[in-house]
């Protein structure tokens, strides 16, 4: 089982979402006090594989703290991309994805000091009508995890249609719960607020049908202290109804089962713990036999 965190400053990202600005100061204090959290969870859980780990994490938090980027490098995780902004990718036009993914690549670079191969899009928003926006991946980085799916034979139809030849493409398993209702994705605020056989299923579910079981998750579900929740008067530009809605919504990811989490995961990740950074072992990480990272993709072992 792999876990991997999408790194973002959830207050500057919702922000720019609600075009409160275009961008401004992060939550330095708060990114820096999830990363600790984090990293204490995987010394206690993560196993002798399992102690590092893989952080997506977005281009201006490099931009306004590379001491933060270089500290997580430095504790050995593998530093990936999460995008410069926290943008979706399929309501932007090709141009605009390629200088965003090659800014964010050269900021995280220079702040970890090693290469950047890893990939995944904000809320996993890329454009899979046509090719080009994930070629433009393809062309920066050395592999992608923007794909949720539950059938690996969808995503090798997708490879071969998109031309992507041999780049990884590491899946996101989604499926539903015994069978019914929407599909879920294995991580996120799936994970908190659902019972924990609901996650449970999920990784039987995903083990079935050949992934190696990966769940993403992010720094404020680590937190129940409301430290990346936008104040009144960060919202008051909404207009009062507008405010009043994201002052309810904003507990979905601030608060509701956040104080669960961490003991959910580590009784979801058990005795074995977890299996690494992504980039050690791409064919592992991507659910199947090595020649799956090709296009041929038969379910694991």
């Amino acid at each position: 089982m792999y876990l991997s965190i999408d790194f973002e400053d959830f207050a500057h990202d919702l922000k720019r979402d609600l075009g409160l600005w275009e961008t401004g100061p992060l939550r330095l204090d708060a990114l820096w006090q999830s990363y600790l959290t984090i990293d204490a969870f995987l010394a206690r859980h993560g196993g002798p594989d399992g102690r590092r780990a893989t952080f997506f994490c977005t281009g201006v938090i490099a931009d306004q703290a590379p001491d933060l980027i270089a500290r997580i490098a430095g504790d050995g995780h593998e530093i990936a991309c999460h995008y410069h902004f926290h943008d979706e990718m399929d309501r932007q036009d090709v141009p605009t994805v390629t200088r965003m993914l090659a800014r964010a690549r050269d900021a995280l670079e220079a702040a970890s000091g090693q290469p950047v191969r890893g990939f995944r899009a904000p809320k996993f928003r890329i454009d899979r009508s046509a090719p080009d926006q994930y070629r433009a991946v393809a062309a920066i980085f050395g592999y992608d995890s923007s794909f949720p799916t539950g059938d690996l034979a969808e995503l090798a139809a997708f490879r071969r249609a998109a031309g992507l030849g041999d780049f990884p493409i590491l899946p996101i398993f989604a499926g539903r719960f015994r069978g019914k209702g929407p599909a879920l994705r294995l991580g996120g605020t799936y994970l908190k607020l659902f019972p924990q056989a609901v996650a449970h299923d999920l990784v039987a579910q995903a083990r079935g049908a050949g992934f190696a079981p990966h769940i993403y998750l992010h720094p404020y579900e680590f937190a129940a202290d409301g430290r990346y929740t936008l104040s009144a008067t960060e919202r008051r530009p909404l207009g009062w109804r507008k405010a009043a809605y994201w002052g309810l919504r904003q507990a979905q990811w601030n608060r509701i089962g956040n104080d669960g989490l961490s003991g959910k995961l580590a009784a979801l990740i058990g005795a074995g713990g977890l299996a690494g950074r992504l980039d050690r072992d791409l064919a592992a990480a991507s659910g199947a036999v090595p020649d799956a990272v090709s296009g041929t993709l038969s379910g694991a072992p």
